[in-house]
């Protein structure tokens, strides 16, 4: 590639309709760093072959939602239209990225069980939550609950119970495949670093038919967009710098 710019203009425009300004910036300031963010975008996002291509750009806006990068949002959203994600998918992504978000707030309930029984006393065994915890193993087809869930359930069954009803609403989508429901909510975990959903995320991409070139692709387009958060937060440094025209 003996023009990055040229190369990076022509690829921009034929797939998102423009140059991100980002791109457009770094472009200007340092060709270079334009020409790896080029081969990132080939290798870790729209060069992907496993998945769908609007299920890539999916992906690629929920996580870049949950890491509130509006620019980014917008961007991926409007490709993943182009690529025939239909309005029901686009709000199942969504779902998802918001139940991924909701979920790792409670990564650490299982380390602070030991803090909160110091000082209340915690639910012990009972028929009716045993119940609901033999019903949540039979729907997620898993032995194994999350420590979290039933950490959580110890400590107050009336955030257990709000859990539940989020996880019914949110983690039921309308129109797009389960397995990539579940794929999406892995992607924005492994964003978050929740490492406890992500990994029954996973385990629930699985068991829905999810592949491991599909996987692979999801933790790809993660990692890239996850890690242009850098360059989007710097977007008006990087503007200013591009448009110097003297040296300090």
């Amino acid at each position: 590639m003996n023009d990055p710019t040229g190369d990076i203009s022509t690829y921009a425009r034929e797939t998102l309709g423009k140059i991100p300004e980002v791109v457009e910036y770094l472009s200007t300031i340092e060709p270079e760093l334009a020409r790896e963010q080029f081969r990132e975008n080939m290798a870790l996002y729209l060069g992907r072959k496993a998945l769908p291509k609007k299920i890539l750009s999916l992906i690629a806006m929920a996580v870049a939602s949950a890491n509130g990068q509006k620019g980014s949002v917008a961007m991926h959203y409007k490709l993943s239209r182009k690529s025939g994600a239909e309005v029901s998918e686009v709000i199942d992504a969504l779902k998802a990225a918001k139940m991924a978000l909701m979920s790792s707030t409670l990564s650490t309930i299982g380390d602070t069980l030991p803090v909160i029984e110091k000082h209340r006393e915690v639910s012990g065994e009972n028929r009716e939550m045993n119940r609901i915890m033999e019903n949540l193993r039979k729907e997620s087809k898993s032995d194994q609950l999350p420590e979290s869930l039933v950490s959580l359930s110890k400590i107050s069954f009336n955030l257990f119970s709000e859990h539940l009803k989020e996880k019914s609403e949110l983690m039921t989508p309308t129109k797009l495949d389960k397995k990539y429901h579940f794929l999406i909510s892995y992607a924005v975990s492994v964003s978050l670093n929740a490492s406890e959903c992500a990994k029954i995320y996973l385990s629930q991409f699985y068991i829905n038919g999810g592949t491991f070139p599909e996987f692979e692709d999801a933790l790809a387009v993660s990692r890239f967009i996850t890690g242009n958060r850098a360059l989007m937060s710097a977007s008006e440094i990087l503007k200013d710098l591009a448009n110097r025209t003297e040296p300090d």
